[in-house]
């Protein structure tokens, strides 16, 4: 029962800090202090979905397409850098669920964590150019509404897609195509950890 308490708090925090950080971003004027709030709120929803470091990093390749640390030119880029890309979400998830079946605890999380950031910060980026499918072209602009919804909805629907994939019949249905070797250990709670 207190973990229900604890994800309406998460929750809620997440929807104040994207319709704040938001709004924060619209009233500033100067760009180096725009730049500041929108990477706090970048950090700040990173930090409530649990994945605050990722979420950091991924926002400083833009600097690094850019070639600069200058903050005009990573603002001006001509197009959206590689990374940027929501395909990249498609493929992510593909390997997440594939991890997630084998059973490898470490290498889940990281995926996990990665898949939330990515689909985060592609859902704050999509408020105002939209989602850019590689070969396909960019969406419209999303909703407000629909980027606090799937900014709340992003790591319940990770943590559910684990639990799916860690599912015994999902297991034996993995395990008729997938013979895994002795080289792999495994815990008490049925997590595979590799040999190094």
């Amino acid at each position: 029962m207190q973990m229900v308490y604890v994800y309406v708090v998460l929750t809620t925090l997440v929807s104040v800090t994207c319709m704040l950080g938001d709004n924060f971003v619209d009233i500033t004027q100067h760009p180096l202090l725009r730049a500041l709030v929108d990477n706090a709120t970048h950090a700040a929803v990173g930090a409530l979905s649990g994945v605050a470091f990722a979420v950091q990093f991924y926002g400083k390749t833009t600097y690094f397409f850019a070639r600069s640390w200058n903050l005009e030119d990573a603002t001006n880029l001509t197009c959206r850098p590689f990374l940027h890309c929501s395909t990249i979400i498609l493929l992510l998830l593909f390997i997440y669920l594939c991890v997630s079946c084998l059973n490898y605890m470490r290498c889940s999380l990281l995926l996990g964590a990665t898949l939330c950031a990515f689909v985060t910060h592609h859902t704050r980026d999509a408020l105002r150019r939209g989602f850019w499918f590689c070969p396909f072209g960019h969406t419209n602009r999303i909703s407000n509404l629909t980027y606090i919804l799937i900014t709340i909805i992003t790591p319940y629907a990770i943590s559910y897609l684990h639990g799916l994939c860690r599912n015994l019949i999902v297991q034996q249905f993995v395990g008729q195509f997938i013979k895994l070797n002795d080289s792999h250990l495994e815990d008490k709670r049925g997590y595979r950890y590799m040999q190094v």
